[in-house]
Formats: structure tokens, C-alpha cells, sequence
């Protein structure tokens, strides 16, 4: 910290009072419950936008930009590890107004989605449920599944599990929260490994006839031709393939949030790798390893014309487990077991990817709150548990209202999350490529990796090609079903950043009134 009084007050305090009680394992597992919790039934829904892509080919590529823009945060994690990651290298980086708008845009929707993972946390609950009470014929059951789905039920599930969650985080320390993580995050990859065992001894014929026993002669082929006659046209080749690469770039969203935590992990230089990177090659193996022994054993063709005709509400049978694609698993094993398997490896990682997310919007609130940029109570932490409750409170009241707004307002609030995602990534890129050039001084003294490749910096490089990644992603999802870009969206969208402005201009002034000049916060990085 320097000696000059108009710095030592910009900060709130001279340390942050943080420990580092984060391991690289820790946060291996907590990238793969950020990136897989909910996503890969999600995935399946999603297969009517693009019919017959080739998704291993989309995976690939996408995974080039993906581990592009993960280097980027890894190599700023290791080289600024504090609290709130994005914001602050961008803000020091690049520009203070800048970090501050596009990390509050990306606090905004990593918390808000929080609603939304509640519910299909409450929903899996009750496709399993409906899936057993099938299977043992149980009809009190299957009505109990039922009244669950329902909107008022899913959103008390779902405000039960946020409250759980907040509770934990609350009053324990990250130690204990992320050894947690740890400890489900093993049970998740063993129970993933053994389901994908199973489903993939499942041939398509196998699948065919037991469908078709349970739901009539021709079942199978009737889902098929009933997308064919409401007007899916199932044409595999690179069109479609090309169609399912933004799908594939988002998939694999959310692995740059460990560096929101880094100034509190243990050996940053070698856990944060594990935890981006090395997460991010798991990550592609399993969503590889999900596609293709979905489409092994069910059909392609098949999940596509289910996606499309529960996503258009054309009648399915079965139509109460969504596209919960475990309860296919089940009509060929009808074993109780089955089920429960399921809950492991998607219901699981779904619920306790709160854990990370919850962590990282609080170190956002933190590192605003240490530079005077939001109230400085949001920096308070624990003396007890070391970790700052105020602003995990904050995130469990966003979380409810984004609860809210998912169950009742959907046709804005899950939309508006996708774009500023989209958004968001682009300053960091964009700060990756910049900064040798606009911040020498920082970059000579501060970065770990400064090696060049055809005269640029390697950083640089991985901005390009981690930009390239994004625009293209933006541009396929652009007026898409998943980014829609309506009135209605582009208000909402255009509020939040409106907001993030407003307060940081009115943070500025207030800081100023008190003879706190703010710029030199964003002259330094903050101390630990």
C-alpha cells in the first residue's frame, strides 16, 4: 500500500481481511457445477434450433475460444489475485467505468440466474419423482409429481433450496463451503462416469421397443413424424452444424468465475489453472461424452422431434418429464436405483453450482465495496467466519427476486440474462488485448506471462481469438430464441447497464464530497 494519505484512504481498509481457504480442487469442482448444473437437459431442449448439427464438431471448435478467454482470466487471476476477478482487471486494466458497468452487468445476471437454477433444481425433483412413481405404477405419486411442476410448488421448491444455500454461506466459512463442494463434486463425476456407463449400453433398437411398450405400437416413430408434419425439416450437415456453434460457445459459459475468488486461494498459480483450464477439458469430455451417447441410444432424430414438439406444446407422451432425458434410461432399466443415479449426476450439480455463484457475486459487492464504488458495509466481513455476510445476505434477496421473475415473468427475464453474458465477456477480451499497449507500466510490472509470438503479446493473442469466439456467439444468437433482442429486452438489458452507471457516478461524487479522490484506487491493484 503506499505511504501518500490521498491513496491510504481511497481503499476502506489496508487489508481485506479475506484468508486464503481455497484449494484448486475445490474450485476444479466448482467450475464443473457452474458450467454443467442444468445445462446438459437444457441442451436437449435445444436441439430443434439446430436439427442434425454435428455437436462433437461444435464442442471443438468452440472450445478453442473458450479455453482462449479462460487463459485470459487465469493469466490476470494469477497476475491481480483479488476478490471480483473481471472488475479488476478491467478496471485497472483498461478503464474504471468500464470495469465497473460490464462486471456490474455480469453480477447482475450470474445472481439473477440463481432464480432460474432454483427451478429446474425443483423441477428434476419432480421428473425423478415422476419417473419413479411410473415405474412402480404408483399413481399417488405420479400426482404428487405433478402438483410439484406447478408453478406455485416449483417456486417454493425453489425458494427452499436458495434459503438452504444462503443459510450455509452465511454462517460458515468458504473453507468449509468449498470443501463441501469438493466432497459432492467427487460423488457427481463418480455417479456421472457409472449413468453414462449405463446409457451407453442402450442401442437404439433396445430404446425403440421399450418406448414404444410403454407408450404404444409406433410411439417412437410417431414423435418423429408428428415434428415432421408441424415442420421440423431434420437435415444434418454443415448448415446445421454451423447453426448449433453459438449454442455450443454457451454451453460452456461460467468458467471464468474462480477467478473471482482468487485472492483467496491457496497456490493461485497452480490452482487457478486446474480450476479454469483444467476444468474447461473436462468440461468438453463430458459434454462430448453426453451428446453422443444420448444420440447412441435415443436417436438423434428422435430428441430433436421431442424438442421440438414439447418446445411448440404439440401432445408427447410423457410429456410430464420435459426433455429429463434419465427417465428414457428408465423405461429400458425399470430399476429404482435408475432415478436416484439421475439425481446424482444432474440434480446435484445443479443445486450446488449456489455454492460458486453465490461466492462470486459477493466478491463483486466486496471489491466495489473496497474501492469506495458501493457502501462500504458490503466489505464488512465476518471476524468469525471470515467472510463477508452483508453482501451474501444481498445475493440471496437478488436470488429471490430473480426466482420471482423467472416463475412470472419469463418471457423477459430469462432472455435478458444470454445477451449481457454475451456482452460481457467482450471488455475482458478486449482489456486482454489493450493493456500491453495502454498500460505498460502495470503490464511490465505486474503480469506473470509477457512472451510474444510474432511480435504480439501472448495475451493479446488470446484476446483476438477469445473475441472472435464471442462476436461470432452474438452474432448467431442475435434475435435468436436464446437472445431475442425485442423492446421489451433491450429496456430491461439497457436498465441494467443504465443502473451500473448511475451508481457509479453517484459513488464518484459521494467519495468526492468526502475528499476521497476515486482514480487512485484504479492506479494500483488492491491490497490483500
Amino acid at each position: 500500500m503506499a505511504s501518500d494519505p490521498s491513496k491510504v484512504q481511497v481503499f476502506v481498509r489496508q487489508s481485506t481481511g479475506l484468508v486464503r481457504a481455497v484449494g484448486g480442487w475445490d474450485s476444479f469442482f466448482a467450475t464443473f457445477a457452474l458450467v454443467t448444473g442444468g445445462v446438459p437437459i437444457f441442451l436437449i431442449s435445444l436441439l430443434f434450433l439446430s436439427p442434425g448439427a454435428n455437436y462433437t464438431v461444435d464442442l471443438v471448435l468452440m472450445f478453442v475460444p473458450s479455453m482462449a478467454l479462460g487463459a485470459v482470466y487465469t493469466l490476470f487471476g494469477i497476475s491481480m489475485p483479488r476478490s471480483g476477478g473481471d472488475y479488476v482487471f478491467v478496471s485497472r486494466g483498461l478503464n474504471s467505468f468500464l470495469g465497473f458497468i460490464n462486471s456490474f452487468g455480469l453480477f447482475f445476471a450470474y445472481v439473477f440466474s440463481i432464480g432460474i437454477y432454483s427451478l429446474y433444481g425443483a423441477q428434476y425433483l419432480s421428473f425423478a419423482m415422476a419417473t419413479y412413481g411410473f415405474l412402480t405404477n404408483n399413481t399417488g405419486l405420479m400426482n404428487l409429481a405433478t402438483t410439484m411442476l406447478s408453478q406455485n410448488y416449483l417456486v417454493l421448491t425453489g425458494l427452499v433450496i436458495i434459503i438452504i444455500f444462503l443459510l450455509l454461506l452465511t454462517f460458515t466459512n468458504s473453507r468449509t463451503a468449498f470443501k463441501l463442494i469438493l466432497l459432492t463434486g467427487v460423488i457427481e463425476l463418480i455417479a456421472t462416469i457409472i449413468f453414462f456407463g449405463i446409457n451407453a449400453t442402450i442401442s437404439q433398437s433396445q430404446f425403440v421397443a421399450a418406448f414404444n411398450k410403454y407408450a404404444g405400437s409406433g410411439a417412437y416413430m410417431n414423435v418423429i413424424q408428428s415434428a415432421k408434419s408441424n415442420g421440423l425439416l431434420y437435415a444434418p450437415g454443415a448448415s446445421s452444424t454451423l447453426l448449433a456453434l453459438p449454442i455450443a460457445w454457451y454451453a460452456f459459459t461460467w468458467y471464468t468465475l474462480p477467478a473471482n475468488w482468487s485472492g483467496e486461494m491457496r497456490q493461485v498459480k497452480k490452482s487457478l489453472p486446474l480450476a479454469i483450464l483444467g476444468a474447461l477439458l473436462v468440461i468438453l469430455i463430458y459434454y462430448v461424452a453426453f451428446y453422443s451417447i444420448s444420440f447412441h441410444s435415443f436417436g438423434q432424430q428422435f430428441l430433436t422431434a421431442w424438442s421440438y414438439n414439447y418446445f411448440n406444446g404439440y401432445s408427447l407422451p410423457f410429456s410430464f418429464v420435459g426433455t429429463y432425458t434419465p427417465f428414457f434410461v428408465s423405461l429400458v432399466y425399470p430399476n429404482p436405483v435408475i432415478p436416484i443415479l439421475a439425481l446424482l449426476v444432474f440434480w446435484l450439480p445443479d443445486i450446488f453450482f449456489f455454492v460458486p455463484t453465490m461466492i462470486a457475486g459477493t466478491r463483486y459487492l466486496f471489491a466495489w465495496s473496497f474501492d469506495r464504488m458501493a457502501p462500504e458495509v458490503f466489505s464488512h466481513v465476518s471476524m468469525k467466519t471470515k467472510v463477508p455476510t452483508i453482501s451474501t445476505i444481498a445475493i440471496g434477496i437478488i436470488a429471490i427476486v430473480g426466482l420471482l421473475a423467472y416463475a412470472y415473468i419469463p418471457g423477459v427475464a430469462i432472455v435478458d440474462i444470454i445477451p449481457i453474458f454475451d456482452f460481457g465477456f467482450i471488455i475482458p477480451a478486449l482489456t486482454a488485448i489493450l493493456l500491453p499497449f495502454v498500460k505498460k507500466e502495470m503490464y511490465e510490472n505486474s503480469f506473470v506471462v509477457k512472451r510474444k509470438i510474432l511480435g504480439l503479446p501472448l495475451i493479446s493473442w488470446l484476446g483476438i481469438i477469445a473475441i472472435i469466439g464471442i462476436l461470432y456467439g452474438i452474432r448467431g444468437l442475435w434475435n435468436s430464441y436464446l437472445m431475442p433482442i425485442n423492446y421489451a429486452t433491450g429496456v430491461a438489458i439497457f436498465g441494467v447497464y443504465i443502473t451500473a452507471a448511475l451508481i457509479y457516478t453517484g459513488m464518484y461524487i459521494v467519495n468526492r464530497k468526502k475528499g476521497v479522490d476515486p482514480r487512485y484506487a484504479f492506479k494500483e491493484i488492491p491490497p490483500e
